[in-house]
C-alpha cells in the first residue's frame, strides 16, 4: 500500500521468564506495554510472547520438549547475531552447570534473562537485546527507546534456516577448560 509506513521491525519476539520474585513481573508487563504501543504506533508489525523458564538446555541433544529444542534454536541464532556483530549475550545468558540428581546426570544449561527481546524484519533477525557490545551494556529499554524515537541502531542481520549440523545455545562463552557444549548430559562425577 503505498503512502503507508512500514514498520521498522516486521516482528517483534519479547521472552519473558516466568515465575520470577515480585518487582521483576512489573518491568515485564511494562515493557509488553511499550511493545503494545510500538505495534499500535506501526513501528513494530507484531508482538510475539514467548513465556519460558529460567534455564535451558546448552545443547539441542539435551532438551527434552519441543519448546527447550525451538528455545535452543533460537538462542544458537541469537548467538550467531551477536558474534556477526561483534557483541555478546553474556552475562544476560550465562551457561551453568546443573545437577539433576532425580535422572543422575549433570549437564550444562543456559540461564536467561527475565526479559530479553529478538527483532526481525524480512525474516532476517536483527536485534537482540540485551547484549554486550564492547563495554557498553544495551538493555531492552534502551532499545525500545530507540524503537519510539523512530532511530534505532542498525545491525547485522542473521536469516534464520534450518540449523546445519549441531546445534548449541552457548559454545562461544565457555571456558576454554570446558568440553564442547554440544554433547548431551554429562556423566555424573
Amino acid at each position: 500500500m503505498q503512502g503507508e509506513r512500514q514498520p521498522a521491525v516486521d516482528r517483534a519476539e519479547v521472552y519473558v521468564r516466568s515465575l520470577l520474585p515480585d518487582g521483576h513481573s512489573e518491568q515485564q508487563a511494562d515493557t509488553l506495554d511499550r511493545v503494545a504501543a510500538l505495534v499500535e504506533d506501526g513501528v513494530v508489525g507484531e508482538r510475539r510472547v514467548r513465556v519460558c523458564g529460567r534455564q535451558v538446555p546448552a545443547a539441542l541433544g539435551a532438551t527434552r520438549t519441543s519448546v527447550g529444542e525451538r528455545l535452543v534454536t533460537r538462542l544458537a541464532a541469537f548467538r550467531e547475531w551477536a558474534r556477526r556483530n561483534d557483541c555478546t549475550l553474556a552475562p544476560a545468558m550465562e551457561l551453568r552447570v546443573v545437577e539433576d540428581s532425580l535422572a543422575d546426570a549433570r549437564y550444562r544449561a543456559v540461564r536467561l534473562p527475565a526479559l530479553f527481546l529478538a527483532e526481525y524484519r524480512d525474516g532476517a533477525l536483527r536485534c537482540v537485546t540485551p547484549h554486550h557490545a564492547g563495554d557498553a551494556v544495551h538493555t531492552v529499554d534502551e532499545r525500545l527507546t530507540e524503537l519510539e524515537s523512530g532511530d534505532p541502531t542498525a545491525f547485522q542481520p542473521v536469516r534464520q534456516g534450518p540449523p546445519h549440523g549441531p546445534v548449541s545455545a552457548v559454545t562461544d562463552a565457555l571456558d576454554e577448560t570446558e568440553p564442547d557444549a554440544t554433547d548431551t548430559p554429562l556423566p555424573k562425577r
